[in-house]
C-alpha cells in the first residue's frame, strides 16, 4: 500500500472514531507503527501534526453538539477525551477564538448564523 493511500485509510479510520478514547499512542497502535515514526510520516503527507489534526476535528465536533444540543460543555468535554473542561476550554479558544460557553451564547443571539463556524 502506498503511504498516501495509507494515510487516507487512517484519516477516515480517525474521523470514525472521533468519540472514542483517542491519542496518539492509539493511532499509533492501530496502523503498526511506532508513535515516532507514524508522526514523521503523517506530517510529511498532510503538512500538519497528528495531535493536531485530532484535536482539530475533536473540537469541530465539539462545535456541533455546542451549537445542537443544551449538552453541558464539561459533558461534551468529556465525551471527546478532553481531562478537564479548562483543557478543552483553552484549546476551543485557540481555535475559534472564544471560549465555548462565549461561542454557545454568540450562536444563539444571532440566528442567521450557520450551525457550525467550523472552517
Amino acid at each position: 500500500m502506498k503511504t498516501a493511500d495509507f494515510i487516507h485509510d487512517l484519516t477516515d479510520w480517525i474521523d470514525k472514531n472521533l468519540e472514542e478514547r483517542l491519542d496518539i499512542n492509539t493511532v499509533a497502535e492501530r496502523a503498526g507503527y511506532s508513535k515516532w515514526y507514524l508522526q514523521r510520516m503523517f506530517k510529511e503527507h498532510t503538512g500538519s501534526a497528528l495531535g493536531e489534526y485530532i484535536r482539530a476535528k475533536k473540537l469541530n465536533i465539539s462545535a456541533e453538539r455546542l451549537a445542537n444540543s443544551g449538552e453541558p460543555i464539561v459533558n461534551v468535554a468529556i465525551s471527546l477525551g478532553f481531562d478537564s473542561q479548562q483543557s478543552f476550554n483553552r484549546s476551543f479558544k485557540r481555535q475559534f477564538g472564544q471560549t465555548p460557553g462565549d461561542w454557545r451564547k454568540t450562536l444563539h443571539s444571532q440566528p442567521e448564523r450557520s450551525a457550525c463556524m467550523c472552517s
